[in-house]
């Protein structure tokens, strides 16, 4: 299947190349993007020098993927961990094994693919778009996409290319070197707080997870004032994030109860007393979707009204329950004027559905352009290691899985997230919690605001 690729997309994925590259703003004033007959480069204005990104000649192709190499010999800087890059929307000319930028002449070097398309494609997830190949639950499946059937869903392949592009950056400026710094960013999805009282929740406490006090706790709130234990454990897994340096990012339901959503009333007195209690801890609160908003703008729009009304806040992220998310979901997340996505990771599997780990405005097909609506990848959530339904890994694995990740989202200077539920403690958890928990101890925490500042909206950040 041929796919186009506009002008200002070429140029939105150079741009994303660039920034994984360590182009900053003042950067900007000794370098420049121009259009090209041919496609795009990148011009240094102090000293001369420029690299080409050729827009390609044949069609690109969803199912060609290539393999490309360093220009010469890695940087030190790769520390040996990235030896090719791989690139899926190929051309069917494209040449196996070449490097992905090559020298051409004096003080130009010139990329061997159409990266800049690359890019666009792989971060706005295109192959989602229009696909009818869909789960139970209406996802794109991961073992459906590109990434897994070419094998490389474990690997940030967008922010690779930002190495290779440094590289090339560096032999025209001498001393360029981007600043990479690993962040992390963990946050918990709220589906169940043992309101409304019902023995289902404490049943599960007790019988699955073996948690007999917050399964008390869970029964007593039914005939008394006291704080569920579900709703109690919204606290316990902040207070494990806060043990280890880290904050928590705390994403609430306002659905009603079906079959896939336990219909809590976001405005109990109860869950505000928490909401004061994250917040006092330095944790921030976010917005949590239920099931059946996916594809249903009106209620999706009354749903994040009702959340804001309850936290007394507005501008604000979270995360599709479910992970019930398609491209489209962007269009209406920006509508609603809200800050980011953290929905885009699969549930069966972790890694990079994206192809990255940075933070980034996502690339709006139908309107052309940027959106104003940034987008937190989902690098691991916890069902999806444990889960037999998913990996199914034993503790060792998944903490040697997180592990693996990790370096990669250093290496790139991203974001690592990790998603973990607050009643999500107990058998199997107890397991894997304190271990993978501690793989991200005194790591530095990602702010977000810092991304969207001068945005709509985006006053708060200050």
């Amino acid at each position: 299947m041929g796919l186009t690729v506009s002008g200002e997309a070429r140029r939105y994925g150079l741009e994303e190349l660039c920034r994984r590259a360590g182009l900053r703003a003042a950067d900007w004033r000794r370098w420049r993007i121009e259009a090209r007959a041919d496609g795009l480069e990148l011009r240094r204005l102090e000293g001369g020098g420029r690299i080409v990104f050729p827009a390609a000649k044949g069609a690109l192709c969803q199912d060609r993927m290539v393999r490309k190499g360093w220009l010469g010999q890695g940087p030190a800087t790769a520390n040996g961990a990235v030896t090719d890059f791989v690139v899926p929307f190929a051309t069917g000319d494209s040449a196996e094994g070449e490097p992905l930028f090559v020298e051409t002449a004096l003080r130009e070097y010139r990329c061997t693919e159409d990266l800049a398309a690359s890019a666009v494609l792989v971060l706005s997830r295109y192959e989602e778009m229009g696909s009818e190949l869909r789960d139970e639950h209406g996802r794109f499946p991961a073992d459906a996409s590109v990434a897994v059937r070419d094998g490389y869903m474990e690997r940030p392949i967008v922010d690779e290319w930002g190495l290779a592009l440094e590289q090339v950056i560096a032999a025209l400026e001498p001393g360029f070197r981007a600043e990479r710094r690993l962040r992390v960013m963990v946050s918990h999805d709220i589906d169940v707080i043992g309101i409304p009282f019902g023995l289902r929740e404490p049943a599960v406490q007790l019988m699955k997870h073996r948690k007999a006090g917050v399964a008390m706790r869970d029964l007593l709130s039914g005939f008394t004032g006291v704080l569920p234990g579900s709703l109690g454990q919204v606290m316990e897994i902040c207070r494990e994030t806060a043990a280890r340096g880290l904050k928590s990012a705390v994403y609430w339901k306002a659905s009603a109860k079906t079959r896939f959503d336990s219909g809590y009333d976001i405005g109990d007195a109860r869950v505000a007393r928490v909401m004061d209690w994250v917040r006092s801890e330095g944790g921030e609160m976010g917005v949590h979707p239920g099931y059946y908003t996916f594809g249903n703008f009106a209620e999706l729009a009354a749903e994040v009204e009702r959340c804001r009304e309850a936290m007394g806040e507005r501008y604000v992220g979270g995360r599709q329950h479910y992970l019930r998310w398609r491209p489209e979901t962007w269009e209406e997340w920006e509508r609603l004027g809200l800050a980011y996505d953290s929905s885009v990771g699969f549930a069966g599997r972790v890694g990079f559905r994206a192809g990255t780990c940075w933070p980034y405005a996502p690339w709006l097909w139908k309107e052309n352009r940027r959106a104003r609506l940034l987008e937190i990848p989902l690098i691991a959530m916890e069902g999806s290691m444990i889960s037999p339904l998913y990996m199914g890994l034993e503790p060792d694995a998944a903490v040697a899985a997180v592990r693996d990740l990790l370096r990669k989202c250093a290496q790139a200077g991203g974001v690592f997230t990790l998603l973990w539920h607050n009643n999500r403690f107990g058998r199997p958890y107890e397991a894997y919690l304190g271990r993978i928990f501690n793989e991200l101890a005194g790591m530095g925490n990602y702010e977000w605001r810092d991304e969207v500042a001068g945005w709509p909206g985006g006053e708060v950040a200050g």
